[in-house]
């Protein structure tokens, strides 16, 4: 069967478009499969092609595009965090979720519906601190984390391009979803970027990092400046020892399940199954 081209189609430049459009574009590209990212106004003559809108769409680009002959597939992002329901969903061919829960609470009944978890930036390496010394750090926006550098010894960073540099001096990270919608559907990305620098991960137990880590991961903590913690002073206290490894262990696994490599495997799958 001739492999349809592949157009990742979004509406703006941000973190989301980033990860979900031209990362795994690229990537696609490498393994010898046409696939771009662009904008919709560069796929208004495109037909025969599977155009998979980031987070986001307009009605008059569906309509034009399956009218083209085209599959349209919606990449949910953090979409239904903000949102009672997916706009023009009747629409769409396919639905691409970022956990179980998305999935469970939103798929459509006549689309293809998959989790496919998001890759961890391949901008990150392995910390380089290792055991010698604990360290822990929030990397995100300010905007995601209520208590932005009020949690004390945990340092917060929240310039992107300093992201990549600095995480390499710290061995453990920090998560936090508040209880409601982003308990349940934000996606993984602060537990495959964990898993990505081999650090462990103080966290929440919100629907993506259980789902990742499982139930018996050991750092969890409640969504409270005392619960997080609580959490921080556990992760402390075994540092180095058999807990502490059990959990990095646990982290690289989730690093092979979130490589770029078995991400657009998903995605291949994905396409065929749409097909």
């Amino acid at each position: 069967m001739r492999q349809r081209k592949i157009f990742f189609v979004k509406y703006y430049d941000k973190g989301s478009t980033v990860m979900g459009a031209d990362q795994i574009s690229e990537a696609l590209q490498a393994r010898g499969v046409d696939a771009q990212s662009v904008y919709p106004a560069d796929v208004e003559s495109v037909r025969d092609a599977i155009l998979i809108f980031i987070k986001t769409s307009k009605i008059h680009h569906l309509l034009g595009a399956r009218r083209r002959g085209n599959k349209t597939v919606l990449d949910i992002q953090d979409t239904v965090v903000f949102k009672r329901r997916i706009k023009n969903r009747w629409l769409f061919d396919g639905l691409i979720f970022k956990n179980q829960r998305q999935l469970q609470d939103f798929a459509a009944p006549r689309a293809v519906n998959r989790v496919i978890y998001h890759q961890w930036d391949p901008r990150y390496r392995e910390n380089e601190l290792g055991d010698r010394e604990f360290k822990i750090g929030y990397f995100g926006l300010q905007r995601s984390f209520p208590y932005f550098k009020e949690l004390p010894g945990v340092p917060c960073f929240s310039d992107e391009d300093d992201y990549y540099q600095t995480a390499l001096g710290y061995n453990c990270h920090l998560s936090f979803r508040e209880p409601g919608k982003d308990f349940l559907y934000k996606p993984n990305c602060k537990v495959s970027t964990a898993a990505a620098c081999l650090a462990n991960l103080v966290t929440t137990r919100d629907e993506s990092a259980v789902e990742l880590l499982g139930a018996d991961y050991p750092y969890y903590g409640e969504p409270t400046p005392e619960g997080l913690l609580t959490a921080l002073e556990h992760a402390r206290a075994t540092f180095g020892g058999p807990e502490w490894k059990r959990g990095l262990e646990r982290m690289r696994e989730i690093k092979a399940k979130t490589c770029m490599d078995r991400i657009l495997d998903e995605y291949l799958d994905f396409f065929k199954t749409l097909d």
